[in-house]
């Protein structure tokens, strides 16, 4: 079972994803904002990130940059899920290492979904 810890102080798309991850293939932490999302980071050992960029406390970016500082953090993939559409935010962002940029309001769940599948290499077929 892979595990993806969602960093979003949007409590509503948080909750929205959970249920629509199948569980048998993902286990879904929550953070609501950067901070808790490094200790979480530490203490859970994700295989994927999806991170939000505005947040309280520390957002996206700050917490992208203090991961590229750390080398003693784990190194794991970063879906940036964002309501943010400018391309100069999504150019620093991917510049920073991430794997892909999800425009929340542009994006179905299903789209969202495929995404994360397609980071962790999960086969979406199977079964069918």
């Amino acid at each position: 079972m892979k595990k993806i810890l969602i960093i979003d102080d949007d409590q509503f798309f948080s909750k929205t994803l959970e249920t629509a991850l199948p569980k048998e293939r993902y286990e879904l932490i929550s953070a609501e904002d950067g901070e808790v999302g490094l200790e979480k980071l530490k203490s859970e050992k994700p295989d994927l990130i999806i991170l939000d960029l505005m947040m309280p406390k520390l957002d996206g970016t700050s917490f992208l940059k203090k991961l590229q500082e750390d080398n003693d953090l784990p190194k794991v993939p970063i879906l940036v899920s964002s309501n943010l559409s400018s391309v100069k935010k999504i150019s620093d962002v991917m510049s920073m290492g991430v794997v892909g940029y999800v425009i929340k309001s542009d994006e179905s769940l299903q789209s969202i979904i495929q995404d994360i599948d397609r980071v962790l290499g999960e086969d979406t077929t199977k079964g069918e």
